[in-house]
């Protein structure tokens, strides 16, 4: 009897003691995300709330569309009608959305990718954040059924030239090419509405990522505890 109750107890202490290290190493590994990660989360979120109430936003949901319409009548000179946010409201709004896209920002695509990645991360969050921005790398990448010269522009071109050559940042060549390309008024114009079209279609990655943010924040602040 004395020694069953020993050896009961022995392993009693076992268990605990393996329950407890169970805690620990739990604990050691949830802090391969650290307060920079939730951070960086919240950040996004900030930033997504921020674009979605933008003057831009609530310009175009007001109007139902975006258009650059040219009429060509014969005798009369060319007219057009372009139904777009002002220029205020556009660099307003490129200025915060280029939190997402540049990666020497803590909230950008690329950088949040780096904490969906970490151990402990729920596996259908971490699946949801990997597709959403596998489909937003193929929609950027895709053509965007527009030709200047010789070149036959993609979405991600149309991108990088109209922020980092004409609105958030002065980049020389880039610049050079968004001058280029705006000359003509009538080529500025389509070029307008294809660049607001794509950032309303990245606003809704932008708006459903904060949404996978919002319940990892929640769970990664429960675990860190």
């Amino acid at each position: 009897m004395k020694e069953h109750l020993q050896h009961t107890l022995l392993n009693s202490k076992r268990i605990q003691l393996t329950s407890i290290d169970s805690i620990v190493w739990i604990k050691k590994k949830w802090k391969n995300v650290s307060d920079e990660d939730i951070k960086g989360l919240k950040l996004f979120n900030e930033k997504a709330e921020r674009v979605s109430s933008s003057g831009f936003v609530k310009y175009i949901l007001s109007k139902g569309r975006i258009t650059f319409e040219i009429r060509l009548e014969r005798g009369k000179e060319i007219e057009t009608e372009k139904v777009l946010p002002d220029q205020d409201a556009i660099e307003a709004f490129v200025l915060t959305f280029r939190y997402f896209i540049q990666n020497n920002e803590r909230c950008s695509f690329g950088n949040l990718a780096k904490t969906y990645s970490k151990l402990f991360i729920p596996e259908e969050l971490r699946k949801e954040y990997s597709e959403a921005r596998e489909w937003l790398n193929k929609y950027l990448d895709a053509p965007a059924s527009l030709k200047i010269g010789e070149e036959s522009l993609t979405r991600r071109r149309i991108l990088d030239v109209f922020v980092y050559g004409g609105l958030a940042h002065a980049h020389l060549k880039k610049k050079e090419v968004f001058d280029a390309w705006t000359s003509d008024p009538f080529t500025r114009g389509i070029l307008e509405v294809h660049f607001a079209s794509i950032l309303m279609d990245v606003l809704k990655v932008i708006r459903y990522v904060a949404g996978l943010n919002a319940k990892l924040i929640e769970e990664l602040e429960k675990k860190l505890k």
